[in-house]
């Protein structure tokens, strides 16, 4: 069974889908000194790496391709090739020296043709002496993935599960849960095979047109692969390749996102629309805070190495929040860090008039569920059933809630106020919830494996954090005891960045850090405090 989802996975696949992959598939079997070189100056080769064999090591170089390849694909293909056996420029860790063994991938078949014409073609090599050119095709990778036991053979019966899941039944709850399998006592080779699970996964949920769960299942790779490396210094190898892949997942999955929405979505009724009536009332602000929480952690990630998409994308947000009032509206408190990822990034590109109409409109909105006898929102661990049941519950009468007095989004809204040095929102804010008698919960984590999951030891429980009544910060920005305590630098931050600490937030979505946010706002805060660490 597992063989046959995996093809499915493989058949499915574009070339770029399968880089990511690949890679890890190229450090399971062993590979090392693995690049990545596809572009316009690659002379044939999409990746390089080398594999010590029977204490030999070789220089391998690929060249890998989506799907079938007929025989004119071949031919088209044959200038490639050549250059991948016989061309030196590659990358600086090409090793001429070495011994070179070539391989010509595809996730399809050599049809027609063309598999005539490769075995032609490797008859001719053989002739002249050349024995190190192969074709890996579908049933190769296949094999490699499913079959031989350094590879996802073996995985917990929950992958099947998932990926037998239609559009339907998957949801965050069940991937998060999948997830923490990935979190391991130590960086080895089977940190290699969770980042091809989650490749798969993502990939079947982009499948079932679940774009947003394969996002957020790239985070939840990096979120594991942190847990796994926690404390060490350097990063391992697999650690690095785990996080990186996550990332890249993550980009690509976030940037298909974007390409949808970028020039949609911009009138008051078109994400309304989309949705069906009448549970619309409830999916509408939970798919535009969706929106808003991948795309400012896709921006998040571009602000250094892509500016320019890192700009658009803020743009497109300012817009976005400014027409769709869903996105102002988390229905629990499981979506106050998606307004925490969007404010973020427009206080870095100084959309300041929009960031503070955006904040005083999702202020007024948590207060409101807890004025005249509302039962308040939903909590962090709720599902879909408890959002909507407080969500609407005052609106009938048959449902009888008990009231929640805490809220944690009213607590993320503080802090996020406080980072930002945005004083009238945050004494607007604290006079709003302390009229409607909200508690302001806290969990407070140590810099230790506590930080990635819930429920785990090392964790501290503050019912009702004492924020000061009006804006009278300490240092320039803290109001309350948690900002002066605790640690400054978490792990993933210091080995990584902050965008990689704020993933954790976005996966277990009960606890932020808000050290980080204020280092997220101010980039000269971060250079120097990266610097120190």
């Amino acid at each position: 069974m597992l063989a046959d989802a995996i093809g499915n996975y493989v058949d499915s696949l574009t070339e770029r889908e399968f880089d990511a992959p690949f890679i890890a598939l190229l450090h399971l079997h062993g590979f090392t000194d693995i690049h990545f070189l596809h572009g316009p100056f690659e002379f044939g080769k999409d990746f390089i790496a080398k594999r010590v064999e029977e204490g030999v090591q070789y220089q391998y170089a690929f060249q890998t391709k989506a799907g079938n390849i007929g025989v004119s694909q071949w031919n088209q293909c044959r200038g490639q090739i050549d250059l991948l056996r016989t061309d030196a420029l590659a990358h600086p860790n090409f090793d001429r020296n070495l011994t070179r063994r070539a391989r010509f991938v595809t996730t399809g078949r050599l049809v027609g043709g063309a598999g005539l014409a490769a075995q032609q073609y490797g008859q001719h090599l053989e002739a002249w002496g050349e024995t190190q050119f192969l074709t890996w095709d579908r049933d190769t990778i296949v094999e490699m993935l499913a079959v031989n036991p350094r590879s996802l053979i073996g995985s917990p019966p929950a992958l099947l599960q998932i990926l037998g899941a239609q559009r339907n039944l998957l949801n965050f709850v069940m991937l998060e849960k999948h997830s923490r399998t990935w979190i391991r006592s130590e960086c080895a080779a089977s940190s290699m095979r969770d980042v091809l699970e989650a490749a798969v996964i993502a990939h079947h949920c982009a499948l079932e047109n679940r774009v947003d769960l394969a996002c957020y299942t790239a985070l939840m790779l990096v979120r594991s692969s942190w847990a796994t490396a926690h404390g060490k210094n350097p990063l391992p190898v697999a650690a690095q390749v785990a996080v990186t892949t996550g990332k890249e997942l993550f980009r690509h999955y976030a940037m298909r996102l974007w390409h949808t929405c970028v020039g949609e979505y911009l009138d008051p009724d078109s994400m309304v629309r989309e949705g069906r009536m009448p549970e619309g009332f409830v999916a509408y602000p939970v798919r535009c805070l969706t929106v808003v929480e991948i795309l400012a952690m896709l921006a998040l990630l571009e602000e250094a190495g892509n500016p320019v998409l890192s700009a658009e994308i803020t743009d497109y947000l300012s817009k976005f929040v400014e027409i769709n009032v869903g996105a102002a509206h988390p229905i629990s408190d499981r979506w106050g860090i998606s307004v925490v990822c969007c404010a973020l990034q427009l206080s870095i590109h100084g959309k300041t008039e929009v960031l503070r109409r955006y904040l005083e409109s999702v202020i007024k909105w948590v207060a409101d569920h807890y004025d005249d006898g509302n039962a308040g929102l939903a909590g962090p661990y709720s599902q879909a059933e408890e959002e909507t049941a407080y969500l609407l519950g005052s609106r009938f009468e048959h449902t009888h809630l008990s009231r929640r007095s805490e809220s944690y989004t009213a607590t993320e809204l503080l802090d996020l106020c406080s980072v930002l040095e945005e004083h009238e929102l945050f004494n607007l804010a604290r006079n709003e919830f302390l009229a409607v008698d909200i508690c302001l919960p806290v969990l407070e984590v140590d810099d230790s494996p506590a930080q990635y999951c819930i429920d785990s030891s090392g964790q501290r429980f503050e019912p009702n954090m004492p924020y000061k009544e009006h804006w009278d910060p300490l240092e320039g920005w803290k109001v309350a005891p948690h900002h002066n305590r605790g640690p400054d630098v978490f792990y993933p931050e210091s080995a990584g960045g902050p965008w990689d600490q704020l993933v954790i937030s976005c996966v277990v979505r009960d606890r932020h850090f808000v050290k980080s946010w204020r280092r997220l706002a101010h980039p000269t805060q971060r250079a120097s405090t990266r610097a120190g660490c």
